[in-house]
């Protein structure tokens, strides 16, 4: 896991590397807002119900409802940032 840097549940695994997210979409989700920026760089928006830094991990909910992301399981070995509210 330590090297995992997240696990990605998406609806279509082929995806759509087209797809750019329109400005201002946040969808409401349950959780406080986070922000999280991974060790690569990688940027995601959305809310979490338990994030931990204590813990393995915690899942994001992205905002944008137009993007292949449902989910995401964000390893906290491998974050960099994550900003709150």
């Amino acid at each position: 896991m330590k090297d995992l840097k997240a696990i990605f549940f998406v609806k279509d695994i082929a995806g759509n590397s087209e797809y750019r997210k329109a400005p201002g979409v946040d969808a409401l989700k349950r959780g406080p807002k986070v922000a999280v920026i991974f060790q690569d760089g990688e940027e995601l928006s959305g809310a979490t119900e338990a994030y931990n830094p204590q813990k393995l991990g915690f899942f994001v909910f992205p905002y944008d409802e137009g993007g292949n992301g449902l989910r995401v399981f964000g390893v906290n070995s491998n974050v960099r940032q994550v900003k709150v509210g």
